[in-house]
């Protein structure tokens, strides 16, 4: 090793030997005065820590030692004078502001992309990096392509407009090593230890302390020539030589192999508090992993759950909690189209004010929905447009149904107009942000912002206490954009405050705990430097950790390379990764590493990390290992976890209350079931659907209250039929009032229900007229465009309303819809007298004597010269489901009990005895084909036979069965097909002990044909 004059320098492995090296040479330049100054740079904070606490455990302890960072020492000895020159720190907001004008002045070849957010992300990235280098360095680099010159230039340029009035971590360091050779600072016995980095500004710094007097420099080395590359080059800059043989590699004790990260986790914690049975301290040891997705989140809720208390990373940005997520979505709506989604993430979110309380942000996006508002000017048209309608529902509802409904109705249309005027006064307010003008208008509007929607620190007591934290951070970040009009560059814009004010907000919340209290949990890198007991890395798969790493595109390897390794080039950083993982390895008494499998975020298996089949080859003593290797192992040193089953039937000690509940229950099952009512209920369930009985789990409702038909209420024939059709449907909606959410975003076609309600509306309105005014059909041309001139009115509404989907496939749909309705002008030969009849209880009699009672709306009613009448029912589908219906078949298993209840108006109606009724289909599809038959008394009665079948299976809760060539229904009749736990044979199996139990002579699964295929 060659040594320059000034410096001292030794070579040493990480943990415990870099601690007693130290330990030796504080002693040493104290020369037997216990109270001497000395000074120790370390890498990190926790190394600082570490190390303080390590060197005061010796015997005799240690006093007057400081342990800093280069950068920590850097700024004691020079931030007076750059404060003294009117120079500030320079923060990433100022660094953007500074690129964006710079961009916006001169672009060079990046005019074509300049207004891109990443184009300035990348550019500020850029800038960062090229500060460190030297004048030399970034001629060099400038000279290998016309984009690397521009990145350059522009880099040079922002750094001369800021240097009067800003400075960054190279300035101080210039500015401390100034001080030094000035003479105006002394610092003392200086030991740098375990240096991992060094720009040539640090450089410099070092030299000047060498020259006030000797150095010591502990080069910290992993034995592996890669990994350690990037410490050599950076001593190598001090002008040391350092001889990187030598050394051991370091090896993990142990390895493990489990199915995903989650099951990593919990297999990591299930380590720990076994180690703590072993009386190692929670204080001496990490988790550490290589990326922080998911290790991070995970980790702390383990860790939580399992009631250990840690330290270390934190888990969310200040920018993800309540007041920093819900600012950034705010402003983030104008730029979004204020689409639905976004409006009601920011209501639903957080605790929203709308003026008169919390917003209903759960009653809103049902209201949204059901108003077809996607976004823009969505909320100004169609939730006026669904308020009305729905005050025109209630009064129907209240002559029909009763006061409850009505009055639900009306709430909604208030809850429609209320937000309706919310959004309008949203938009107002994120407006009049475009029009400050400045950052200082800006930061203050958006304090306004937010005790308009969220309230003063009145409000914010009720936040937790971390939540009330970040929001004062948040709100610094804020007050610190408003020194921005200090930098040159044009003023603003809203999109522009909101991509800065999201860089200030990556900033993490302050880490957790204090370190040594309790498990340090965080990156790999937080272990350089440190001495603990027990060490476990988490992630080591390849792909995750070592990551992939992709080329910059600004600056890629090839023209880093010119710089003379003041660059670090992006290949290189996997052996940066490689020196943490083994300086954690080295760091700890015993180190295991964790394989994950797979993972259920993605799909395929995953191979181990060559860097853990390193360590697996060497303690089996082999030359390599694959991972396919990896399960057949059998030694003490590693622990393959199969699933997550069998980790937690293998855990001699349950790590948190919910691994001790499943481990008992698989010793002890029937004991945890008994003592735990909802896991017996559950139990209960899944026994029930194995079994050979016919249970209430299969569809049994008998004995519990269902409505009966035949003794109160009125009800609809579509209700009806829809029990007929599917009984699990009707249960879930008409009984237990579950709805299908159909999202308005997600609708590109007008869906046929609303189709149908278009067409029939526009005939409503066409024949009402017709009729009043003394018209009939044949219809003329003039009655033609009349028809066309309503439909045309109606479409309108139903575009207002946000029903007829995009309109690229409407102008196609509406079209078709137009063509149908010429059509049925050229065919109609009916004479209506009624068109949209609404009748309530009408009487069905049923056999036995008694009735249901109907209601519902008959489309129309003809009655020709010889007073023989026809009830009409539009349809705007396919024919396909009617086929075969007839006078023999008038009802087709209870699914179209229609014709005969509206014939049973009609006739009450007019007084006629037989009435005829039929299906009209009046489309091209549909090939506007008449499908229909006369009721006869003997329909009639075949009807009220079926009518009186549905009632009784309603009441009873399960349907008789139908004619032997057609199957039944049970209540829930897709359940067979996949109970939970259960293989498509074993569903079949226990399908087909039910099917031929006696007990169930005449009930099968609807599903059966498909859904066990």
């Amino acid at each position: 090793t060659l040594v320059p004059v000034g410096f001292e320098v030794h070579t040493t492995a990480y943990g415990r030997p870099a601690v007693e090296l130290l330990g030796v040479q504080v002693e040493r330049a104290k020369d037997g005065d216990r109270l001497a100054a000395v000074t120790v740079l370390v890498p990190s904070n926790y190394a600082a820590v570490s190390t303080r606490r390590a060197l005061a455990a010796r015997p005799g302890g240690m006093a007057n030692v400081s342990f800093l960072t280069l950068h920590r020492l850097a700024e004691r000895l020079g931030a007076a004078s750059l404060a003294g020159a009117g120079r500030r720190p320079l923060s990433t907001p100022v660094l953007a502001r500074a690129v964006g004008a710079v961009l916006a002045d001169e672009p060079g070849v990046f005019a074509p992309v300049a207004d891109h957010a990443a184009t300035e992300l990348a550019l500020v990235a850029a800038t960062r990096e090229l500060a460190g280098l030297t004048e030399p360095a970034l001629d060099a680099v400038a000279a290998c392509s016309p984009r690397a010159a521009d990145v350059v230039r522009i880099a040079r340029r922002v750094r001369h407009q800021l240097a009067p009035s800003w400075h960054d971590e190279h300035d101080l360091l210039g500015a401390a090593t100034e001080v030094l050779a000035e003479g105006a600072a002394a610092v003392g016995p200086v030991v740098v230890h375990l240096l991992q980095d060094l720009s040539p500004a640090g450089a410099g710094f070092l030299r000047a302390l060498a020259e006030q007097g000797r150095v010591v420099v502990n080069v910290g080395l992993t034995g592996d020539a890669g990994a350690d590359r990037r410490v050599v080059e950076a001593h190598g800059r001090l002008g040391i030589a350092v001889e990187a043989a030598g050394t051991e590699r370091p090896c993990a004790g142990a390895v493990v192999s489990v199915s995903d990260p989650d099951e990593e986790v919990r297999a990591a914690v299930r380590l720990m508090t076994g180690w703590m049975g072993d009386g190692v301290a929670l204080g001496r040891a990490a988790l550490l992993y290589g990326t922080a997705d998911p290790y991070a989140r995970l980790l702390h809720e383990q860790l939580t759950a399992a009631g250990l208390p840690h330290n270390g990373a934190p888990v969310r940005d200040i920018g993800d909690m309540l007041l920093g997520r819900t600012l950034q979505r705010l402003l983030a709506l104008p730029d979004r189209g204020f689409r639905r989604s976004d409006v009601l993430a920011v209501v639903a979110g957080a605790p929203v004010l709308d003026g008169k309380g919390r917003a209903p942000s759960r009653a809103w996006e049902r209201i949204s929905r059901a108003a077809g508002v996607v976004g823009g000017d969505d909320w100004g048209h169609r939730l006026p447009v669904f308020a009305e309608e729905q005050r025109r529902r209630a009064a129907q509802a209240e002559r029909d149904e009763g006061d409850a409904l009505a009055e639900h109705l009306r709430r909604d249309a208030e809850r429609a107009e209320q937000l309706g005027a919310f959004v309008r006064e949203l938009e107002g307010e994120l407006d009049a942000l475009g029009q400050a003008g400045s950052w200082a208008a800006l930061v203050e509007a958006t304090h306004g912002l937010v005790r308009r929607y969220l309230g003063d620190e009145r409000h914010r007591r009720r936040w937790p206490a971390e939540e009330r934290e970040a929001a004062e951070r948040v709100e610094q970040a804020l007050d610190r954009l408003g020194g921005l009009d200090a930098v040159a560059g044009p003023p603003p814009t809203v999109e522009v405050f909101r991509r800065t004010l999201e860089g200030e907000l990556e900033v993490a919340l302050r880490r957790i705990g204090r370190f040594g209290e309790g498990i340090l949990v965080g990156h790999v890198s937080m272990a350089v430097g440190l001495e603990l007991d027990r060490v476990v890395v988490l992630g080591l798969a390849e792909g995750a950790f070592p990551a992939r790493r992709h080329e910059d595109s600004l600056l890629p390897d090839r023209e880093r390379q010119a710089a003379g390794g003041q660059l670090r080039l992006r290949t290189e950083q996997v052996h940066d990764d490689h020196r943490q993982l083994l300086a954690a390895v080295a760091a700890a008494g015993e180190a295991t590493l964790c394989f994950p499998r797979g993972d259920l975020r993605r799909q395929g298996d995953r191979s181990a990390s060559r860097w853990l089949l390193d360590d697996a080859a060497r303690l089996a003593g082999r030359p390599s290992l694959f991972t396919r290797d990896l399960a057949a192992l059998d030694a003490g040193w590693f622990r393959h976890v199969p699933s997550y089953a069998s980790g937690l039937a293998r855990c001699p000690f349950p790590a948190t209350a919910q691994d001790l509940r499943l481990a008992t229950m698989l010793r002890q099952p029937d004991a945890v079931v008994a003592a735990d009512p909802a896991l017996r209920l559950g139990m209960e369930l899944a026994r029930a659907r194995r079994s050979d009985d016919f249970t209430r789990f299969d569809g049994n409702l008998a004995g519990l209250p269902l409505p009966d038909f035949t003794a109160s209420g009125v009800v609809s024939a579509t209700r009806l039929q829809a029990w007929a059709a599917c009984p699990q449907a009707y249960l879930q909606e008409h009984l237990l009032g579950v709805e299908v959410a159909e999202d308005p975003e997600r609708s590109f076609e007008m869906n046929p229900l609303d189709r149908g309600s278009l067409v029939h509306e526009v005939l409503e309105r066409f024949v009402a007229g017709a009729m009043a005014d003394g018209r009939h059909p044949p219809w003329d041309d003039d009655d033609t465009r009349r028809l066309l001139d309503v439909a045309g009115d109606v479409c309108h509404e139903y575009e207002q309303r946000g029903a007829t989907g995009r309109a690229m496939f409407w102008r196609r749909d509406r079209a078709r819809i137009v063509a149908d309705l010429e059509r049925f002008a050229a065919l109609d030969r009916g004479r209506p007298v009624r068109t949209e009849h609404d009748f309530y209880g009408v009487a069905y009699p049923l056999p036995g004597g008694s009735s249901v009672f109907f209601r519902g709306a008959v489309d129309r009613i003809d009655q020709a010269p010889d007073g023989s009448v026809t009830v009409v029912d539009y349809k705007t589908g396919s024919t396909r489901d009617y086929k075969g219906l007839s006078p023999d078949d008038p009802h087709q298993g209870g699914s179209h009990l229609q014709l005969a209840v509206y014939a049973a108006a009609a006739a009450q109606l007019l007084g006629a005895d037989e009435v005829t009724a039929g299906y009209w289909f009046l489309t091209t599809k549909g090939g506007f084909e008449w499908i229909g038959y006369r009721v006869t008394p003997e329909v009639r009665a075949e009807v009220g036979s079926a009518l009186a079948t549905i009632v009784d299976g309603i009441r009873t809760g399960v349907f008789p069965a139908r004619p032997p060539a057609e199957p039944a229904y049970l209540w829930v009749d897709c359940w067979y097909c996949a109970p939970d736990g259960l293989s498509t044979a074993e569903a079949r199996r226990a399908w087909e002990r039910k099917r031929h139990d006696p007990a169930l002579a005449g009930y099968v699964d609807l599903c059966e044909p498909e859904a066990l295929a």
